[in-house]
C-alpha cells in the first residue's frame, strides 16, 4: 500500500465509495446459519463504518482520532482476509473470544471488582465459567490456538505491513511518545511550543486516506469475490478508479 495524492480527490473518491458501498453490500447472499459468512459480514460491516467514522474526523480536521480508527480497520482487513482464505481460522477467533469472556467472568467471580458487579450476582455465574471453559478445551483438543497479532498478519501475507503501518498506528492507538511529539510538538529555533488542536491541512491526512481507501477497497472486493457477487463488477470501476489516481499521482 502507498501513499496515493492529490488527497483532495482520493478523500471525495473515499467519500462516495463510502457512501456506494452499503447499498452494494445489499445485493450480497448469504448463510445466515453459517458462521463463517456471520463473521465476515459483520467484519466488513465495522471496516465500513470505521471508515465512515474516519471520513467525519477528517472533514472536521481532527486528525489525531484518524489512525486509531485506521488500526481497527487494518486489524479487520486482516481478519476477513484469513477468513476468506481458510474457514479454519474462525475457530482461533472464537477460541479469543471465550478467552476474553473468561477473563471477565473471572474477574467476577473474586467480587472485587465494583464494575463487574451485575454480573458477580448473576444466579449463573458459576454455570457460564463451567461453560466457557468447556468449549475452550474442545477448541484447543483440536490444537486451536489464539493467536497474536504478528501471526494474524503473517498468516494474510502481510508481514511488511506489520513492520512498518501498523506499528505507525498502534503508536498513536498507544499514546506512544512519537505519537505525542507529532500531535503536540511545534519547534521553534532554540525553543519549541506544546500545541492542543493543530491545524491540520488536507496533506497532513492524506496518508491515512489513501490508506483508508485502499482498504476499504480491497475488502470489498474480496468480499463479494467470495460471495459471488452479482454486482463484482461494479465493484472493479472502482478499482480502475482508484489505480487511475494512483497512476497520476506517480507521474505528476
Amino acid at each position: 500500500m502507498t501513499e496515493i495524492a492529490p488527497p483532495e480527490e482520493v478523500l471525495a473518491f473515499l467519500k462516495r465509495a463510502h457512501d456506494d458501498f452499503q447499498p452494494l453490500a445489499e445485493k450480497l447472499e448469504f448463510d445466515k446459519a453459517f458462521a463463517l459468512h456471520r463473521t465476515i459480514i459483520a467484519l466488513y460491516g465495522s471496516i465500513l463504518e470505521l471508515t465512515g467514522c474516519s471520513i467525519v474526523l477528517i472533514d472536521k480536521k481532527l486528525i489525531t482520532g484518524v489512525p486509531v480508527l485506521l488500526r481497527a480497520v487494518l486489524e479487520g482487513y486482516v481478519d476477513l482476509v484469513n477468513l476468506i482464505r481458510n474457514a479454519r481460522y474462525g475457530y482461533c477467533l472464537e477460541l479469543s473470544y471465550i478467552k476474553e469472556w473468561l477473563k471477565i467472568l473471572d474477574e467476577a467471580k473474586a467480587g472485587k471488582n465494583d464494575y463487574l458487579r451485575e454480573i458477580t450476582q448473576a444466579p449463573s455465574l458459576d454455570a457460564m465459567i463451567s461453560n466457557w471453559r468447556e468449549e475452550k478445551r474442545k477448541l484447543e483438543a483440536k490444537d486451536y490456538k489464539s493467536l497474536s497479532i504478528e501471526t494474524k498478519f503473517k498468516w494474510a501475507d502481510m508481514e511488511k505491513e506489520y513492520r512498518s503501518i501498523y506499528n505507525s498506528l498502534c503508536c498513536d492507538a498507544h499514546n506512544n511518545l512519537r505519537a505525542l511529539i507529532e500531535r503536540h510538538i511545534e519547534r521553534e529555533p532554540g525553543d519549541f511550543s506544546v500545541v492542543y488542536y493543530k491545524a491540520y491541512t488536507a496533506e497532513d491526512s492524506a496518508v491515512y486516506v489513501g490508506m483508508n481507501a485502499e482498504l476499504l477497497l480491497r475488502a470489498t472486493e474480496a468480499l463479494h469475490e467470495f460471495l459471488k457477487s452479482p454486482v463484482k463488477d461494479k465493484v472493479r470501476g472502482y478499482r480502475e478508479e482508484l489505480d487511475k489516481l494512483r497512476g497520476e499521482a506517480a507521474a505528476a
